[in-house]
This record gives structure tokens, C-alpha cells and sequence, in this order.
């Protein structure tokens, strides 16, 4: 059949917003609750009970979340927390932020995800936790974290940003109580929105009222219903705290996005493995790991890695020819270290990197690229994708 390129510009990806989503967006316009209100503390009713936890408090970003909860377990100037350089930036400038040294290990490169064999060697008497990623979707190898931290007195906070709806061993990410807490993402591009936000599993009710405190200036919890007739408008502040709180009119999405997300999730992964039997054996890519009956993929990303000694282009040559097809992708990530900030941290702390480096991170890091992979993509549309990846490759 003779190459086609596409008419149009097909996306990396793009939210799938319904017509229930607009509609209660409105009701929550026309009933006066657009910030912080009731149909926020409902849609942490449903995250708690989607995800199998007690406590599930809903933030302005998973950022955010992750800040607080830091704050929460008292992490200190110095101290230092085991994680990957294999995410986005704000996993490392959260324990910056609170004067922490975010320590990096490097990746299992089938995976992605943190190598456990690694955390290990990075473990010192400063260090107080591991906050591992679980990219792409695919969950981290939390058994052997969870064991090592459980050795070594150290707690673990999971990055779940890009896993809302994946399971680790029958259970859902982020539920597992042998984690002190997880954050989630709902971010446009994850696989549920809430426009911008996030959310904190707690797993310590020890946590929870201050949680809360921190996540809206410091007053005391449940500070939205001071507007509301059983309320007082009087506030007290406790300590300092954030702004940090997901609106009503975000929550409106949120409700109906977190009815449809497994359904979402299913459609991702019925894309994600036509694309591994499209791409299946050629010359040149490294396809992804799709998980297995412990590691139960949500299919957030389909990532490749370009092997350039073989295809004869970068990874940057190869997006753009992609996109000069009218194709568009995603890089997910370029390591964190490698970032001009972390250049410089690292510099100053060299301690903070292995001695040998971090091989498989930059190696992954120089040649991934996502392609565009969301419930509303078409099998036409992944079958043009699949044959503009052939004739770059061809030419």
C-alpha cells in the first residue's frame, strides 16, 4: 500500500471530556460553589473508595500533594530520600524544596522503573525515605522497596502520578498501607482529569487533620464549610500552610472522569498492545514492557527507545521527522540530573549520584520518545502513526 502522510496534526494526547463532565461543571457554576465546596469533598469520598483506602485528600497538583506529605513526615535540612532521576523534575524539587537531598538510583532499563538492587547502595545513616515512580504506568517493584525500607527503618511515599487505576500485586497503586502515602496526577494528559490536581492517599489517621491544615493555609480542617449555613465564618490558623486545594468546578470533572477511567484504562491498554504487535520486530526501536499479572500496567504512556546507531537519526531527528508527518509525540523524560538546575545540584553533591553514574537512565533518557496513545485514538489513526514510523525508517 502506498505511504500517506496524514492531513492533519494527530496529537500525543488529548483529555476526553463528556458531555456529564460539562454538564456538572455547570450545575457547579450556577450553584455557587466554585471553589472548594461540597462536590470536592464528594469526589475524595469516591478516590478513597475507587482506590481501597480510608483517606484520600484531593490537591491542586500532585506536586503539591507531594510537598505536604514531606512536610508531614518532618523531613529535615540533610536529610536525604532515595529516587530516580527517570521522572519529571517536581519528584526531586518537592525534597529540594523542603531541604532535602534527593538521592538517585538508577533504573531497571526493561522497566524504566528504579533497579531495588540500587536503592540498596545508595542507603545511608542520613537517609530517611525512598519514593519510587511508577512511569509510564507501569507500577514499580514495591515488594522489594517495601522490604528494604522495613530493613532499614525508612519510609516510602510513591509517586503515582502517572499510575491512577494500575494494580501492583491485586491491589490498586498507592493503597498498599506498607507505603506511608501516594500522590496521583490528573494533570490533562494522564488517563483522568480534573483540568489541573492531584491527590494524597494517607495511610496514618495520625496525618490526616494536619494534611488538611497544610493544604489550605494552615486553618483548621474542612475550612470550605465556613460559608456554609451550619458553618462559622471565623478561621484560626494553626501554622503556615499552603494553597493548595482543588475547586469545586475541577471536582465536577473529576467525579465523572473516575467513573469512566477504568474503561479509559482498558481502551489504553487494548492500544498499547496493538501498537507492541504493529511495531513487533522492527529494526532499530525497543518497544516497552506491558507488565505482567504482579505489574498491572494502566497504559499511561507507550514509549520507545530509538537505537540511532541502527535507524541512522536521534531521538530529536526522529521527532521531528515524525512530526514533519504530522505525528506528535511526547519525551517522558530527559533524566532529571540532566536538567540545568540539577546539573549544578549535583555538582555541589556529588555524593548524591552513584559513583558509576546513571548509565541506563541517560541511555533511556537520550532515545525514548510516547507515542499518541489515548482512549479516543482510532485504530486509524495508530495505524497511520505506525506507517509514518515506517517511512522514517525507510528513508
Amino acid at each position: 500500500m502506498t505511504y500517506q502522510r496524514r492531513e492533519t496534526f494527530l496529537p500525543f494526547t488529548r483529555p476526553m471530556v463528556g458531555p456529564e463532565e460539562i454538564e456538572e461543571f455547570i450545575d457547579s457554576v450556577n450553584s455557587g460553589w466554585i471553589t472548594t465546596g461540597p462536590k470536592a469533598a464528594r469526589f475524595e469520598e469516591e478516590l478513597a473508595a475507587y482506590n481501597g483506602v480510608k483517606h484520600c485528600l484531593a490537591f491542586s497538583s500532585a506536586t503539591a500533594a507531594q510537598e505536604v506529605i514531606l512536610q508531614l513526615l518532618e523531613l529535615q535540612p540533610g536529610d536525604e530520600v532515595i529516587t530516580t532521576s527517570m521522572t519529571w523534575a517536581s519528584t526531586l524539587n518537592t525534597i529540594v524544596l523542603q531541604g532535602g537531598i534527593p538521592v538517585l538510583a538508577d533504573i531497571d532499563p526493561k522497566t524504566l522503573n528504579i533497579d531495588p538492587e540500587r536503592i540498596e547502595a545508595r542507603i545511608t545513616p542520613r537517609t530517611r525515605g525512598i519514593i519510587p515512580v511508577h512511569l509510564t504506568g507501569l507500577p514499580a517493584p514495591m515488594v522489594a522497596i517495601w522490604e528494604m525500607a522495613e530493613r532499614h527503618g525508612l519510609w516510602v511515599v510513591e509517586d503515582a502520578a502517572q499510575a491512577m487505576g494500575a494494580h501492583h500485586g491485586g491491589r490498586k497503586v498507592g493503597s498498599d498501607p506498607r507505603s506511608v502515602a501516594s500522590v496521583y496526577s490528573f494533570h490533562p494528559n494522564k488517563n483522568m482529569t480534573t483540568g489541573e490536581g492531584g491527590a494524597l492517599v494517607l495511610h496514618d489517621d495520625r496525618l490526616l487533620d494536619r494534611a488538611k491544615r497544610l493544604r489550605f493555609h494552615g486553618i483548621e480542617k474542612d475550612a470550605w464549610k465556613r460559608f456554609s449555613k451550619e458553618g462559622s465564618p471565623h478561621t484560626e490558623v494553626m501554622e503556615p500552610g499552603r494553597k493548595a486545594n482543588l475547586m469545586d468546578i475541577q471536582a465536577a470533572l473529576g467525579l465523572h472522569q473516575l467513573k469512566k477511567l477504568d474503561g479509559f484504562n482498558a481502551r489504553r491498554g487494548v492500544l498499547f498492545r496493538r501498537y507492541l504487535e504493529l511495531l513487533k520486530g522492527t529494526d532499530g526501536l525497543v518497544l516497552p514492557w506491558e507488565g505482567d499479572a504482579v505489574h498491572g500496567h494502566c497504559f499511561h504512556l507507550f514509549v520507545l527507545r530509538i537505537q540511532p546507531e541502527r535507524v541512522g537519526l536521534d531521538r530529536d531527528a526522529f521527532v521531528q521527522a515524525l512530526k514533519d508527518e504530522n505525528i506528535g509525540t511526547g519525551i517522558h523524560y530527559r533524566p532529571a540530573h540532566i536538567h540545568a538546575f540539577y546539573r549544578d545540584y549535583y555538582t555541589q553533591n556529588p555524593q548524591a549520584l552513584p559513583p558509576e553514574g546513571l548509565p541506563h537512565s541517560e541511555w533511556s533518557g537520550d532515545r525514548l520518545l510516547s507515542l499518541p496513545l489515548w482512549p479516543g485514538l482510532t485504530e486509524a489513526d495508530q495505524d497511520q502513526v505506525v506507517a509514518a514510523i515506517r517511512q522514517v525508517l525507510k528513508r
